[in-house]
């Protein structure tokens, strides 16, 4: 039954099979990273519909060309698993039609049309065939062409009909070149299965006794096969492209994943700024409220007692000069006591800093420091226009007593400048030193993290108010710490300025 040269139809049938084969293998990879699409979800019966048919195109080369006439003596069972072949294949092709026509449900109509045409394609095969009397090697040619109509032709037109709907749904939401894509695909199946399922082999049952592959090739002046290769081709050529879509999608999933996942990252530091702003405003709270009492009951206590043991000494006799002594050396102790509790005062919260402003509480912390660690303290202060907000009045200060504190612990510093400008957008915080200076990158390995707790300390307060810390350093040349502070603070409603 040549119908062309059998070299030509060999290359053809080879060319046939390894276009399904080339569909099933490529949705078979792309189904081990489906998406949720109704697509997706019917990749796997496509993918075994193409590798099937490729087996079955490939086996009927070998039945009719190659094995010639050890072909006749094997056909009682080679002929009939060809033909199982074929029929799974197009099972296959049908449970991907209904699949994309269910959608993520399956629907009672769709099973019903696929259980039908299977208990037809059974009972034709079964039941109806062997008593029509066509003898065993005509019922294998009725029993392919059976099986073409019964499933290969409804299988192709589901298909079809799918990927209309397919393309319906996507015309609002993907890319153009899908839509065409899908639409070539569903024109594709739906040749591929309406005529070239509709040519078959000549046999027995009726229509293959007027429409098979003699009577195509006599119309048209090719044989079917080389059609039916056409439309695999275009059908893998389609197919292929409108896969892409999955690579759109995990591309779209991947972005939409990296931006929730900036926005929990937003909103954990968001979350962990706000936390920290109510800390340490919480924290100069209760150093306010510390220094109060201390001064307003402790203080006092203390203040008087010196006072009564001042006047006690005095009024004892003469004779009693030790009692004196001892209560001249009481005096002296609380007095002493005093000097401590009021700088134990002036470094939980200055009053200066509430009552004068950052300014003055800038030289008063300059002075005490001077004294205390024996360096000089140059300030360069441009005239404030009027008092800062008392949060960045804080967060300066702050900065500024541990910035000088760290000069004289760790930086051993003879001379530390601190410089304040204030413009339209904001203040500008400068303080340098020219002490033994340190490589800021080593601040980044967990191994000293610890020495930097002073700088972190510093770089969250100034976050805290929206502002920016730089540091600039290097061994034995000191340092230079940067701030910018914005005016108007980047607050939420549930934030209160810090006391």
């Amino acid at each position: 039954m040549d119908l062309m040269p059998v070299p030509q139809l060999l290359f053809v049938y080879f060319i046939y099979g390894l276009a399904f084969y080339t569909l099933g293998l490529a949705v078979a990879m792309e189904a081990g990273h489906a998406s949720r699409s109704r697509l997706a979800w019917a990749m796997w019966p496509l993918a075994v519909f193409g590798i099937a048919h490729a087996v079955h195109e490939w086996f009927e080369l070998f039945e009719h060309y190659v094995w010639t006439e050890q072909a006749q003596a094997l056909s009682p069972w080679v002929s009939w698993l060809r033909v199982g072949l074929l029929a799974f294949s197009f099972a296959s092709l049908l449970a991907f039609g209904v699949r994309m026509l269910a959608g993520d449900r399956e629907q009672p109509w769709d099973v019903w049309v696929a259980m039908s045409l299977l208990g037809l394609y059974v009972l034709g095969v079964f039941v109806i065939g062997p008593r029509l009397g066509f003898g065993e090697d005509g019922w294998v040619l009725a029993a392919d062409a059976w099986t073409r109509y019964v499933l290969g032709i409804p299988s192709a037109v589901i298909t079809a009909a799918a990927l209309l709907r397919q393309r319906r749904r996507m015309l609002q939401t993907g890319p153009a070149r899908f839509t065409r894509d899908l639409l070539g695909a569903a024109v594709s199946f739906a040749l591929y299965g309406f005529i070239g399922q509709l040519f078959v082999h000549e046999s027995p049952l009726f229509p293959s006794t007027v429409l098979n592959q003699e009577a195509f090739l006599a119309w048209f002046g090719f044989p079917v096969q080389v059609f039916r290769a056409g439309m695999a081709l275009l059908m893998t050529l389609f197919m292929l492209r409108a896969l892409r879509i999955f690579e759109v999608e995990r591309q779209q999933r991947l972005a939409a994943a990296e931006q929730q996942a900036r926005e929990a990252i937003a909103r954990r530091d968001q979350l962990r700024g706000e936390l920290l702003y109510r800390v340490v405003s919480a924290q100069e709270e209760e150093r306010a409220r510390l220094a109060r009492e201390l001064h307003d009951d402790t203080l006092q206590v203390l203040t008087a007692l010196a006072t009564g043991l001042m006047g006690t000494a005095n009024s004892v006799d003469s004779d009693t000069e030790a009692l004196r002594a001892r209560l001249r050396q009481l005096s002296a102790m609380s007095s002493q006591a005093m000097v401590e509790l009021r700088r134990l005062i002036q470094d939980l919260r200055p009053s200066v800093l509430d009552d004068l402003g950052l300014e003055a509480a800038l030289r008063w912390l300059a002075d005490r420091m001077a004294q205390q660690y024996g360096y000089d303290v140059l300030l360069e202060m441009d005239d404030l226009p009027c008092r800062l907000p008392r949060s960045i009045e804080t967060t300066l200060f702050r900065i500024a007593q541990e910035a000088l504190t760290n000069a004289a612990r760790h930086a051993r510093a003879s001379e530390v400048r601190i410089t304040l400008n204030c413009q339209a957008d904001g203040v500008t915080f400068i303080i340098e030193d020219n002490g033994v200076g340190f490589d800021p990158r080593l601040l980044e390995q967990p191994d000293n993290v610890q020495q930097g707790w002073g700088l972190i300390g510093m770089r969250e307060r100034a976050e805290l108010v929206g502002g920016a810390f730089y540091v600039e350093s290097a061994p034995g040349r000191g340092a230079t710490l940067r701030f910018h502070l914005p005016l108007m603070l980047p607050l939420t409603s549930t934030q209160e300025p810090a006391s």
